[in-house]
């Protein structure tokens, strides 16, 4: 690795590009930068207000915020103090943060909403460590007892810096490789979330990993509007950007990020695959109300586009007369699509969740590849589909400087030097991941070609046995039903049973958007799950997937709630996982009545 820690990268960028912009915050109608010079200057004094209550090696430090500049400040304050970051999901209910903060022995939460700090303040008793607690928002810290505001926080590190600015640069620059800096929390479908230590090693040798599939620079301009906490956004959005000098515009509300596409112009782009459906959808839409001509040579120009996307997936040499005629009629297409992100994207990349192989290549028919990837929370760098080395419906070859095959049963394990720490305070549970020779367990099934690109078909704890012995991964049918825009949740079921029955959930604006455009009237969305009309819409959407797995894999019968799963009801993790084992159990009747 180039750097023996990250406080050496941070300071070493924060030199570099002094006066440069790092970050851009909307205030009003405008965006104000925020200089590589202030990001430095106010994490040193988030250091020096933490060293100053008496944060010691190793404490932890919770922040709870949604995509503000302050994120990444309070993080590196942290890291720069010798603390521990812990991220907590935005969409986390207030038990779920107290089990968080206490399990991670937490001493200070930064949080930056009165919706955020009221968590807070309702679990309040049951925090025996907590003794700080910090709001961005000026009026809730004025009203609230106990609490402090981040101006006055980040005010108290100024007034001490003098004080504590060599205690905490010396614990920043003496820290070693393996020490653990941050740590994330698990998801937790199947149980309590668990503390996944991330030590330096793991920070700068993903990066380093990232920057050898995926190279940014700092003339890219990015978006940061996924939540932080996350293992993937922490380390491709917020330490990647910072190892490239990139800039980052922060975005608070992402019901306006297709407008700030259009503004901001970004030439990297990160998402799930429900925007780039959405994209393709507005696309295709758009082309409706364009002259035929104009509609007919973009079609031409796509269907090129398409035949040469699948001969440069197999690695196949294009023919110079393709290759010419794609270059002679393909430029009004590519402008086209290229004008929905901005009109300067350059990479964009996927993940969550699979991307429908054909969204997938109708973008790289038009010049705008979206490569998918795959890791987790133990080690986030596994596999990634490369700009010159792709295929899609795989999540891409091994990454720099790790190592992937699958066991005899199919599992993919994992081995690097980018591996966690553990989990905090769960030697027996770390122990459970690893096998004698010390790969990662992954869970996930999956399946790796000649070429090496790899396929996740599954996971392991979840597959169904049916009554004639066959197993079954319900993770693949339950992306292919949730391909459809209308589908939120799916969860197949059917284990010891002779035939598969699902759960669907709908995405209630988007069906109701689906209803006014067809005239169907009806009094609420629980009505409008009961039309025929909806049902015929499920059915085809189940019909199709059926027609693409096997006869044992096909989906017979099928329920729509009329509500969704949510966190509040502890259905859905902070990350929209289902929890398969709650929702299995509340919905237990319903489903067993779909096999009478």
């Amino acid at each position: 690795m180039k750097y023996p820690n990250i406080y050496t990268l941070f300071v070493e960028q924060v030199e570099r590009y002094g006066d440069r912009d790092a970050f851009y915050v909307r205030r009003g109608d405008v965006w104000a930068g925020i200089t590589w010079e202030n990001f430095g200057r106010e994490a040193h004094e988030f250091a020096c207000a933490l060293a100053a209550r008496g944060l010691k090696p190793g404490g932890s430090v919770c922040i709870l915020m949604g995509n503000v500049p302050e994120w990444p400040v309070a993080d590196l304050g942290t890291i720069i103090a010798g603390g521990v970051s812990v991220g907590l999901y935005p969409t986390s209910s207030a038990e779920q943060c107290q089990y968080i903060i206490n399990h991670s022995d937490a001493e200070l939460v930064l949080v930056d909403t009165a919706v955020q700090l009221d968590k807070v303040l309702r679990v309040r008793e049951a925090l025996p460590k907590l003794k700080t607690i910090v709001v961005l928002d000026e009026e809730a810290a004025r009203v609230c007892e106990g609490v402090t505001s981040y101006r006055e926080f980040l005010a108290s590190g100024q007034q001490r810096r003098e004080e504590f600015e060599s205690v905490v640069t010396r614990r920043a620059r003496e820290a070693r490789t393996d020490d653990v800096v941050i740590m994330v929390y698990t998801s937790g479908t199947t149980g309590l979330p668990k503390g996944a230590c991330l030590s330096h090693r793991y920070v700068l040798g993903s990066v380093e990993s990232l920057q050898g599939c995926v190279p940014l620079d700092d003339a890219d301009v990015a978006f940061s509007y996924l939540p932080y906490c996350h293992v993937a956004e922490r380390i491709s959005g917020l330490y990647t950007r910072m190892y490239a000098g990139a800039t980052t515009y922060f975005v608070e509300d992402p019901s306006k990020l297709w407008d700030y596409m259009l503004e901001v112009k970004p030439t990297v782009f990160a998402s799930l695959p429900r925007f780039f459906e959405k994209v393709h959808a507005r696309v295709v839409s758009d082309l409706d109300d364009v002259a035929p001509e104009e509609r007919r040579r973009f079609n031409e120009a796509l269907t090129v586009g398409r035949e040469i996307s699948r001969l440069r997936q197999l690695n196949e040499p294009v023919p110079a007369g393709l290759k010419e005629k794609y270059e002679r009629e393909s430029e009004p297409m590519l402008d086209r699509v290229s004008s929905y992100f901005g009109g300067r994207i350059r990479l964009m990349t996927s993940g969550g969740a699979p991307l429908l192989t054909e969204i997938a290549e109708f973008f790289d028919a038009a010049g705008l590849p979206v490569l998918q990837a795959y890791g987790l929370t133990e080690n986030v760098c596994v596999a990634f589909n490369r700009p010159d080395n792709y295929r899609f419906g795989t999540v891409g070859p091994p990454m720099p400087g790790c190592c992937v095959k699958t066991a005899a049963d199919g599992e993919i394990i994992v081995r690097s030097e980018m591996m966690f720490s553990g989990y905090y305070k769960e030697p027996e549970k770390t122990a459970e991941v690893f096998d004698g020779e010390g790969w990662l367990l992954t869970g996930d099934i999956g399946e790796i070609d000649r070429d090496g690109f790899l396929t996740i078909t599954g996971r392991k704890k979840e597959l169904i046995v049916t009554s004639t012995g066959k197993n079954i991964a319900p993770a693949l049918i339950e992306n292919m039903l949730k391909e459809h825009h209308l589908v939120s949740h799916a969860l197949v079921y059917g284990d010891g049973k002779s035939y598969l029955v699902a759960l669907l959930t709908l995405n209630a604006s988007e069906t109701q958007g689906y209803a006014r455009a067809r005239g169907i009237d009806y009094e609420d969305f629980a009505d409008l799950v009961r039309k025929e009309e909806t049902r015929a819409l499920v059915r085809r959407i189940v019909e199709g997937v059926n027609a693409r797995v096997s006869k044992t894999e096909a989906v017979r019968k099928f329920v729509i709630l009329d509500h969704d799963l949510s966190v509040e009801a502890d259905e859905v993790t902070p990350t929209m996982k289902i929890k398969r084992k709650v929702v299995n159990e509340r919905y237990r009747d319903v489903l067993e009545g779909l096999y009478k």
